[in-house]
């Protein structure tokens, strides 16, 4: 009997033929854990942030809004993603291409073809790395003060850099092309919209709509009348008129604690428990880690993903499917010697390699997660082991003796 457990779903129990040696002696039974590998797809936010002096709060608004924004999101999956894992690679690719709605044309962007560090590019969502790009997003926000009298065309701007982005025109210069340069392609964004000004764009506002293939993640606009400042949840107070294609789910600034980048992902869900412990012995689990992935390319063992064993014995390139539809068969790597113990002991994982263990590091099985009988999942994939491509992954694990 192999029992199936995923990240995404639930557990459940059916008969097949094992997938890692012979059940051990008393068990009978083999348990399936399966999760999605890789890096996450790059994330993209074009921001319209006000630039003239009305808008002050709201730049800095905006700015405590990115530099919380891993924390946000890591409160809200604490009910469903894994431990955090220091040892265990969290890769980002996360682009901020601010409008400064005052300066008119290409000049109007700060992005990453102008400051590359507004490109965040590590395997961490956290230090050195995470912090110059904080350092530059604050200083993009507020690189271009707008001039004295000068037209705050915000719609204007918004539906230039919507149409480039979206790829529905050609860039009208070689700053406009750097700027597509600069991002990841295939491209998507979320828009962030951050005004405390009327628009003041040549023509009707009608000429400005709104563009529906583009996520629009939040609006603050400036309240068509003056009131006392109020929580910003509060809806249906109305914004300045030429606005009007944006207004019907805007904050009214201004307003306390605007609600600039929702931290709303991973909001429902919960860990797969598993409902028998797998079986090790000495440190090593009696399990196997077998990852898929569409294509040709040869499992990268730099990062623990090594050639299957084959029918002989030997550790052979394996590819599934025909020349049009091949598929990759690696298997992860479990660790050996002082690498799987210090997979199996140590929070900071120090002298580890690329690949997996069963830990039974605290911080990383909570016993309170899983119900009483239930255990929770020990697979620890380390210094990339878990990201090295995009693929399947299923761990095949004998079950302890009962």
């Amino acid at each position: 009997m192999i029992c199936a457990c995923s990240f995404w779903g639930g557990v459940g129990c059916g008969s097949g033929s094992p997938e890692y040696g012979d059940a051990p002696s008393g068990s009978g039974a083999q348990l399936r854990w399966e999760f999605g590998a890789g890096a996450p797809s790059p994330e993209t936010f074009l921001v319209l942030v006000d630039d003239t002096q009305a808008g002050a709060g709201l730049r800095d608004a905006l700015a405590t809004a990115f530099d919380d924004l891993d924390a946000q999101r890591a409160i809200r999956r604490a009910g469903c993603a894994a431990p955090v894992d220091p040892a265990a690679w969290h890769p980002i690719d996360r682009s901020v291409v601010l409008l400064h709605p005052s300066t008119p044309g290409a000049l109007g962007y700060s992005s990453p073809a102008q400051d590359p560090a507004l490109r965040l590019q590590a395997q961490q969502t956290f230090g050195p790395e995470r912090a110059r790009w904080m350092a530059a997003v604050r200083a993009g926000i507020n690189a271009q003060p707008a001039a004295p009298a000068a037209p705050f065309q915000a719609l204007a701007a918004l539906s230039n850099a919507d149409s480039l982005l979206l790829g529905l025109r050609a860039p009208q210069n070689a700053e406009e092309e750097a700027v597509l340069d600069a991002l990841p392609s295939p491209l998507s964004f979320a828009q962030v919209i951050a005004l405390a000004t009327e628009d003041a764009s040549p023509g009707e506002a009608e000429q400005y709509p709104r563009e529906l293939r583009s996520e629009l993640l939040s609006v603050v606009l400036p309240a068509r009348e003056a009131r006392e400042r109020s929580d910003c949840s509060e809806r249906g107070v109305p914004t300045t008129p030429r606005y009007q294609a944006f207004s019907e789910s805007a904050q009214a600034w201004p307003c306390q604690n605007p609600q600039l980048l929702p931290a709303d992902l991973w909001s429902e869900c919960s860990t797969s428990c598993l409902l028998q412990p797998i079986a090790i012995d000495a440190g090593i689990a009696q399990c196997r880690a077998i990852a898929k992935y569409p294509g040709r390319e040869p499992c990268p063992a730099e990062l623990g993903w090594l050639d299957p064993i084959d029918g002989s014995g030997q550790r052979s390139p394996r590819l599934d499917g025909g020349e049009a539809d091949a598929t990759r068969v690696c298997e992860i790597r479990q660790l050996e010697g002082a690498a799987l113990d210090a997979c199996v002991t140590r929070l900071d994982c120090a002298g580890c390699e690329p690949g997996w263990c069963a830990t039974e590091v605290p911080e990383l099985v909570p016993r309170s997660v899983c119900t009483t009988g239930s255990h929770y999942p020990p697979f620890r994939f380390v210094l990339g082991a878990g990201q090295a491509r995009r693929a399947e992954v299923t761990v095949v694990c004998n079950e302890a003796p009962r």
